[in-house]
């Protein structure tokens, strides 16, 4: 019975952690795709393809866990699982909006169309929370430009 309730507590707070990590992903995303000079120039619409900035969401990923479970630690084996999960689901965004892109004949790449491959990736109220923290992340970007 103990055994039962630990993982049920384990797995809880495994949701809830991804609950957290995937809507700061989303709005990594968001804020690499707010700029449209660097969007086209990854696309290769003017000259050289500009390199990707290099994303390791590790830090992102221990603050997250710092908020919900200070006494929590993780060990250096999670973390690259971690920084995998988010990497692979950075990627799986970027190649849903490129499609979109590429459907919609479009060059430059916009909040729209990562709003729209979020929604259609993540599951229901994970897909809300998400584009809700990219969206804030994102005016709060555009509000320090200013």
């Amino acid at each position: 019975m103990y055994v039962a309730m630990e993982t049920k507590r384990e797995s809880q707070r495994a949701r809830n952690f991804m609950l957290l990590i995937l809507p700061c992903s989303v709005a990594l995303v968001l804020l690499l795709t707010s700029n449209p000079q660097r969007t086209s120039n990854m696309l290769g619409k003017k000259g050289k393809r500009a390199s990707m900035p290099l994303v390791v969401p590790s830090s992102k990923v221990y603050a997250v866990l710092k908020q919900i479970h200070p006494e929590m630690r993780i060990s250096k084996k999670a973390m690259g699982v971690m920084n995998s999960f988010v990497n692979d689901q950075f990627e799986k965004i970027a190649e849903e909006a490129a499609r979109m892109l590429n459907y919609y004949k479009k060059q430059t790449l916009t909040s729209r169309e990562i709003t729209a491959s979020v929604r259609l990736l993540l599951p229901g109220e994970l897909a809300k929370h998400a584009v809700s923290r990219g969206t804030k992340a994102l005016a709060m970007y555009n509000q320090a430009r200013a």
